[in-house]
């Protein structure tokens, strides 16, 4: 689906091209006013046309240097004669010239002002095909590759993701493939394309064509002169009336709304992530003075180790807490967002590293790194910030203050680390199904039992569902051992071990408990079964990530055992 304004503009043009049924309505229809008031108005909006056609309507643009531009010579302007479906490039031969030779396109299309202008939009045709889409619009490189969007035909537009994450569409497109009003159109966001032209030092020179009539009443254009206005030294045009028929053809001049050199500072603080750079002041714990105290993530407002003698400010070092709903925004979006075991990401948009969970279930996240965030991520985590109940974890303390490497850590990061070497070795026993799955898994930090139930599913998905169940089969039956058709893989495994879980023997029991959670729980919520998982959970362990870490050590010695059997019996 393309942008919302530019299938408002879509239906903008679909409107002002109706032929009014009034005769007094028509006479005023003709002179091109409402055309002229809709070319004037999109020239200011945030979403510009860069080409559109509809039933009388006709506009293209063409990006031209500044200094070829002006000083403006609005007759010389007025004499274009501009096509989209102009080749960029063309091979030549002849002209009592040798060989053949390339020649890039330089058409000044009847205008010399428009002499070096670029085509950002071209009309294509796959001659001999006989589709919908037989022509189709295509988008100068150039500014695609600089604006760095992509084309993403589900969306029809040419997208990137902003700073929140979000599918930002640049340049969307409406062609023959789903132009159902009449009115096809490629549009472009006046922010990129402001930086584009800033930087190139040009303007966008929309040239547009209101031929009014009733068709099948029209004879032909009589002789006589046209009549040229000049509404601004931005559009002006020329016009000429004939009974029941008009034209209005003419050129309105885009530049840069700011002053380019404010665009290029902000192109450049882009770079570094300090494009619109906002605070906010959190509780944090200042360690240098000892106390709970308000800190904002304003660089200037913190100091580092190196610095610290020459100001009393706390540092950067220090952490915020809060309560673990802080991550659950980011748990259930999944496409968007990766959660690991201490950083938070967003899809080509921001990171953020460091954070940990205390003793009493707190998150926390060093200052430094808060400020690292957008403005509305720095707003989200404020909203569930809270005083600390205990100090950072000893994992964070050991990491980074100490510098040094733990020698314990959760045994969730045990199951991923044998995965990804039998992964790597090639297991015969288990297969990866999607490298995604690795970042997918984490521990259950809220009280939240969807969340607790997720995390089970996440794991199973992980590891059940990548077990070789025709070759654990074939190793069986080399082996001599007896399974049936409706064994499933937990079972096929204990059978390989050797285990009888039936008579008594351990079995895969964390392997078992993943699974009996994912189908009683997370398949049946509300069952009675499923609320006894739940109550036995937090009964016993207090907390679901309790629980949860519980589960994994127990799978950790599952896939253990099953690594010992990890290549084919002799």
């Amino acid at each position: 689906m393309t942008s919302f304004a530019h299938t408002k503009i879509i239906e903008t043009i679909a409107k002002i091209d109706e032929i009014p049924t009034d005769p007094t309505e028509y006479t005023n229809w003709i002179t091109g006013e409402r055309h002229l008031k809709f070319v004037n108005a999109n020239g200011t909006s945030d979403e510009v046309a860069l080409l559109a056609t509809g039933p009388f309507t006709y506009l293209v643009s063409q990006v031209v240097p500044n200094s070829q531009l002006f000083p403006l010579d609005k007759d010389d302007l007025l004499t274009w004669s501009s096509t989209p479906d102009t080749s960029i490039a063309s091979y030549v031969t002849g002209g009592g010239r040798e060989g053949m030779w390339i020649e890039r396109g330089d058409t000044t299309n009847g205008s010399k002002s428009l002499k070096g202008a670029m085509d950002l939009v071209f009309w294509r045709t796959f001659e001999g095909w006989a589709g919908a889409d037989r022509n189709y619009f295509e988008i100068h490189q150039e500014f695609t590759h600089l604006a760095g969007i992509h084309w993403r035909p589900e969306h029809r537009a040419y997208c990137k993701y902003d700073g929140n994450g979000d599918l930002d569409k640049v340049i969307s497109v409406t062609s023959n493939i789903d132009a159902t009003s009449g009115v096809k159109l490629v549009s472009v966001k006046w922010d990129k394309l402001e930086d584009y032209l800033a930087v190139a030092d040009a303007s966008l020179v929309q040239m547009f064509d209101f031929t009014l009539l009733r068709p099948g009443f029209f004879g032909g254009w009589p002789d006589g002169l046209e009549e040229k206005y000049d509404r601004s030294d931005q559009i002006f045009f020329r016009r000429k009336i004939a009974g029941d028929a008009a034209y209005t053809r003419g050129v309105q001049i885009l530049s840069p709304r700011r002053a380019p050199s404010e665009i290029i500072e902000d192109i450049k603080a882009g770079w570094f992530g300090k494009r619109d750079e906002k605070h906010v002041e959190f509780t944090a714990y200042d360690f240098r003075h000892g106390k709970v105290a308000t800190v904002s993530t304003a660089p200037a407002a913190t100091t580092n180790y190196f610095e610290a003698h020459e100001n009393e400010l706390p540092f950067e070092l220090s952490p915020a807490f809060f309560k673990p709903e802080v991550l659950s925004k980011y748990k259930t979006d999944r496409d968007k967002y990766t959660v690991s075991e201490r950083s938070v990401s967003c899809r080509a948009a921001w990171y953020l590293k460091g954070y940990d969970v205390n003793e009493a279930g707190q998150v926390h996240a060093y200052i430094c790194d808060l400020r690292r965030l957008p403005y509305t991520e720095q707003l989200h985590w404020l909203s569930f910030n809270e005083p600390p109940k205990t100090s950072i974890s000893e994992r964070a303390y050991t990491n980074d203050f100490l510098g040094e490497w733990v020698h314990f850590s959760h045994p969730l990061r045990e199951i991923i680390s044998m995965l990804r070497q039998w992964h790597e070795k090639k297991s015969p026993l288990w297969t990866l199904r999607d490298e995604k799955l690795f970042d997918r898994v984490s521990t259950p930090l809220t009280t939240s039992t969807d969340e607790w139930a997720e995390a089970f599913m996440d794991l199973s998905k992980l590891i059940a569902e990548g077990f070789e169940t025709k070759i654990i089969r074939q190793w069986l039956g080399a082996a001599g051992i007896a399974y049936t058709k409706d064994d499933q893989s937990i079972l096929l495994l204990e059978k390989l071990l050797g285990i009888d879980a039936a008579s008594g023997g351990t079995g895969l029991g964390g392997l078992r408990a993943v699974q009996r959670i994912r189908s009683k729980v997370k398949g049946h919520t509300g069952s009675s079964e499923a609320q006894q998982i739940i109550d036995d959970a937090i009964s016993t362990f207090g907390t679901y990530s309790k629980h949860f870490e519980q589960v994994c050590k127990a799978v950790v010695d599952d896939l253990r055992r099953i690594e010992e059997r990890m290549w084919p019996p002799v």
